[in-house]
């Protein structure tokens, strides 16, 4: 008894583990998406190509439906763009009910140097 418990405990670490680690990544995505948003605000092609790169790893693949980027008008004293990443975390586990359908999601907002 006490060792199947255990088990299920050291299951569940694991997925949540997986969990933090994809969560990481797609934080570090964010910043690099952003870094390029700052750079080259009116290329959203290479945005998502940086945020492809950065997750190259990851299963199922990041897709061009997982990525928004979202600017604000250009008649304000700082433009910015808000990039958000839409991750849906698999569990290799608990893929069972409420636990099988995890969306992991990260996003920032930059300053756009070179305007709109």
């Amino acid at each position: 008894m006490i060792v199947t418990v255990l088990i299920v405990l050291l299951m569940g670490m694991f997925d949540a583990a997986m969990a933090i680690n994809v969560r990481m990544a797609l934080r570090s995505a964010v910043a690099e998406a952003g870094y390029v948003a700052t750079q080259n605000p009116a290329n959203d092609t290479d945005i998502r190509n940086r945020v492809r790169t950065e997750l190259n790893r990851l299963q199922p693949p990041v897709t061009d439906a997982m990525i928004t980027i979202a600017r604000s008008q250009c008649n304000t004293n700082t433009p910015q763009a808000r990039i958000e990443i839409r991750y849906p975390f698999q569990p290799l586990f608990f893929n069972i009910g409420p636990l099988g359908n995890l969306t992991l999601n990260s996003e920032t907002t930059v300053p756009l140097i070179g305007g709109c």
